[in-house]
């Protein structure tokens, strides 16, 4: 439930409860009119039929017995109406049994029955203003949207004092309602989230009434949960933040899905490697930053020598182990500042960002070529390959990803035909 579908709930139903109200209210005021009548004239058949039972002829006593939440009963605003309109037929009581009886009815008497009926529309008017504003009754109210609501939702009141949550609240949190009334949502704190955080929360929020975003918190159990938020404050008539209205909803598996679409958009399933993408992205962000520090960065393109007489003869899943174990090689040999891609296939490409002088381009090469060329170990066989590796350099070669990688690959062909298990540098004499 989003925060508009909430508000239109809310309102809906609280339209219909007030016109509920309303309703009552008019057949109570034609009610007191009867009485009113009865009384004049003074008619003993209509006395009779009234004070035989009053409640049955109340149409507001009737709405206001079938109110179905005993929460809501106990609320003050309920509470006054209640001793009010009890007080209201207590006088009507008086009035009926002094006419039955012969007595005549004083100007006291009607001050006393014009005043309670003058309060108790009073009360009712003012329980349909608070009822607007107060959102622990209307939490109350819409129990059947808190009830069955798939999302969280926190009320609270103007210091962020949990007034109310729902059942789903307490699904997704592992807290009773008990034991979070009275707090506030740090007790859901997860810690990832540091002061700056949460300044911009509040900024937003006071500035602008609203705040949505993702959040992490934490389960009772103590394990550490990704939320969607969205948290609106609830003004008076004098647009005064009165209480604030938090919907959540657990996103653990929409998140577990956008990691599982971007790790198979960006890696490769076999190497474990990033892919062709992933590469492109990292050389980009490598030269923007090469680009401001001055440095140079290194494209290298490997390819593997012998790959295809290992699939020839071993087959495919002794294939599938030697990329496996390369990409293994590949990492150990190079610096958690490098990128290493798998392009497809037995190709490879490897990221030098911050290249201080060509020369550590080289002993990188050097470093790939020997950890390539090392024998492995597949279940009773032992199956070597080695790599041809091309290289080019930004900004001296070009400072366009894709020209930088072709040119590599070009470098790459040109170091297999002169002779293979070597690294060439992009020429562009020979191009």
């Amino acid at each position: 439930m989003n925060l508009s579908l909430f508000q239109r709930l809310t309102t809906s139903e609280m339209d219909q409860y007030l016109s509920e109200i309303d309703l009552a209210l008019e057949y109570h005021t034609r009610w007191l009119a009867a009485v009113n009548r009865t009384l004049v004239c003074r008619d003993l058949e209509d006395m009779r039929h009234f004070s035989q039972d009053l409640l049955h002829h109340c149409y507001f006593g009737r709405w206001y017995a079938s109110v179905e939440q005993v929460d809501l009963i106990k609320e003050q605003p309920y509470q006054l109406i209640g001793v009010i309109h009890a007080q209201l037929h207590e006088r009507v009581s008086v009035l009926i049994d002094k006419v039955q009886h012969g007595k005549s009815l004083s100007i006291h008497d009607y001050d006393q029955f014009t005043d309670v009926t003058k309060a108790f529309r009073q009360a009712v008017n003012d329980l349909k203003g608070i009822i607007k504003h107060d959102l622990k009754l209307i939490a109350t109210l819409m129990g059947k949207i808190f009830e069955y609501a798939e999302e969280g939702v926190i009320i609270t009141d103007k210091k962020a004092n949990i007034l109310h949550v729902n059942p789903a609240f307490c699904k997704v949190t592992g807290y009773t309602r008990d034991e979070v009334l009275g707090k506030t949502p740090r007790i859901l704190s997860s810690g990832r989230q540091g002061k700056a955080f949460y300044e911009g929360f509040w900024s937003d929020l006071l500035h602008n009434n609203h705040w949505e975003g993702e959040i992490w918190n934490r389960r009772k159990d103590g394990k550490i949960y990704p939320e969607w938020l969205s948290v609106t404050a609830v003004m008076d008539d004098d647009s005064i933040v009165n209480h604030y209205v938090a919907i959540f909803s657990d996103i653990s598996s929409q998140k577990d899905s956008e990691e599982r679409l971007y790790y198979l958009a960006h890696y490769d399933h076999l190497s474990r490697l990033p892919n062709r993408l992933a590469f492109h992205d990292r050389l980009h962000q490598a030269i923007s930053s090469a680009r401001r520090s001055k440095n140079e960065v290194a494209v290298m393109f490997l390819d593997l020598d012998g790959f295809k007489q290992v699939n020839d003869t071993l087959g495919h899943n002794a294939g599938d182990e030697v990329i496996r174990e390369i990409s293994a090689r590949l990492g150990l040999a190079m610096r958690e500042s490098d990128a290493i891609a798998r392009f497809g296939g037995d190709e490879f490409t490897v990221l030098l960002a911050e290249v201080e002088a060509r020369e550590g381009v080289e002993v990188a090469a050097q470093k790939i070529i020997e950890a390539v060329s090392e024998p492995i170990h597949i279940e009773n066989t032992v199956a070597q390959v080695t790599t041809s590796i091309g290289i080019s350099l930004y900004p001296q070669d070009s400072d366009d990803i894709d020209t930088l990688i072709r040119q590599a690959d070009m470098a790459m062909y040109a170091a297999k035909e002169s002779g293979k298990n070597k690294y060439l540098f992009f020429d562009k004499g020979t191009s």
